[in-house]
């Protein structure tokens, strides 16, 4: 296996200039392809997302070292900032990106400092605005405010990551997610999991589900909430109550594996959680993605991560096999990170490192051949046209969705030993 795919993507994403000029020519109505999601301070598809490519290169290659800072620089140079924050959209999004750059102590200190202040206090508002409806114990959990993309559990990581300088804030948020697991009264009075939700399962669909539901997707759910306290529980940051949410979220989900063992659906209606919770049936729901944001893959990472924490080696068991059973029946169609085979590829490589998860490796080989296939340059997916007559001009550069999500995955799978940097670029996946 070579990484010349990997080279080839990072060639195309290089410099912030001209990527930002072609994807903005891509958005344009006249562009000949669906247009870009681009914005200039995302993590899924901005310079903070590309940044995170070059940084990893430039821990083995520095000449990509000038690459990743001109993509930094260009995220904060007179761009507005969202009007939601997030660890995808906004500042966190350049905190999340510098702090993977890190290769020296004292490497872009000033600027993480900066960084680490703004996103404590972001994380300080979400916490204040939402205890009281966490403390009334009436009403359904909002998913942007606990989820990974939006909300505590992404910035959660990064503030993990900025270790005891933000404890205070680290374990006032740790204990709002703790507070999510207590159980809330829901529609017709009844007694529900605390991160049960009214809210829509997709902003395309707004009307949400009749009654509400339980998100399932790592992305979005409570695998998110799941990870972080995992996550930190293993780093030495504890709250009361920790130990005894993370076994409530991981017991929660093992019970609504499907029966068959196949794995997770994306959401547990309300309906499918009242007969599950009476009567102690497992939802006939089917799994719709194989993915990291939703389905069996992000779910048994954050299960493994709570089964290394607790040393549960049976949590670890049902994860692993959970995801054995993905590999065998995965088709390889769609290459991204956050719904296609380098979210699965990237998934199986770290739960094949942990204790326990050793018969996930013999799935590597065929999984980084065909990531191999599906990430090279002249692929459709990744690199449409942007108008006739235009060549392989990139279409999806970003993170989540395109070349550099999937030229990362390539490239940790193909090369698991090479050097990180202070931050591991998976970690703003809640999988590290």
């Amino acid at each position: 296996m070579t990484e010349h795919p990997v080279a080839l993507l990072a060639e195309r994403v290089t410099d912030p200039v001209a990527l930002a000029e072609r994807v903005t020519r891509a958005q344009t109505p006249e562009a000949a392809e669906p247009r870009s999601l681009w914005h200039p301070q995302s993590l899924a598809d901005g310079h903070p997302g590309v940044a995170l490519l070059l940084a990893s290169l430039a821990h083995t290659d520095p000449a990509y070292g000038r690459a990743t800072h001109a993509h930094l620089t260009a995220a904060v140079t007179g761009v507005r900032r969202p009007a939601r924050e997030g660890l995808y959209a906004g500042l966190p999004a350049v905190a999340f990106a510098a702090r993977t750059a890190v290769d020296r102590p004292g490497a872009y200190a000033g600027l993480l400092t900066r960084l680490d202040a703004q996103v404590a206090l972001l994380v300080r508002r979400i916490v204040e605005a939402d205890t009281p409806r966490v403390a009334a114990g009436e009403a359904g959990a909002r998913m942007h405010g606990y989820d990974v993309v939006a909300g505590l559990s992404g910035l959660g990581r990064l503030l993990l990551a900025a270790g005891p300088d933000h404890r205070e804030t680290t374990e006032l948020l740790l204990a709002h997610l703790v507070a999510l697991t207590r159980p809330v009264t829901g529609p017709g009075g009844r007694t529900l999991p605390g991160w049960w939700t009214s809210d829509p399962v997709l902003v395309s669909e707004p009307d949400g589900i009749p009654g509400g539901h339980l998100n399932v997707g790592l992305a979005h759910g409570i695998p998110g909430p799941l990870a972080l306290l995992s996550l930190a529980h293993r780093a030495g940051f504890r709250v009361p109550g920790q130990e005894r949410a993370i076994r409530t979220i991981a017991e929660w989900l093992l019970a609504r594996r499907s029966a068959d063992g196949a794995g997770w659906p994306n959401i547990v209606p309300l309906a499918a959680e009242l007969a599950a919770a009476s009567g102690g049936t497992r939802p006939d729901l089917a799994e719709a993605r194989t993915g990291w944001c939703y389905g069996t893959p992000g779910v048994a990472r954050s299960l493994q991560l709570a089964a290394l924490a607790l040393k549960e080696p049976d949590w670890n068991q049902q994860a692993v096999a959970a995801v054995a059973l993905t590999c065998d029946r995965a088709d390889f169609a769609d290459p991204t990170l956050c719904h296609g085979l380098a979210g699965l590829t990237t998934i199986v490589a770290l739960m094949a490192q942990e204790p326990g998860g050793a018969e996930l490796r013999s799935f590597l080989p065929v999984l980084t051949e065909s990531l191999a296939a599906a990430a090279d340059p002249a692929h459709p997916f990744v690199w449409p046209a942007a108008a006739p007559g235009e060549g392989t001009l990139v279409h999806r550069p970003g993170f989540l969705d395109g070349a550099s999500g999937a030229a990362l995955a390539l490239r940790h799978a193909t090369n698991p030993e090479a050097p990180q940097g202070q931050l591991p670029w998976q970690a703003a996946l809640l999988l590290c």
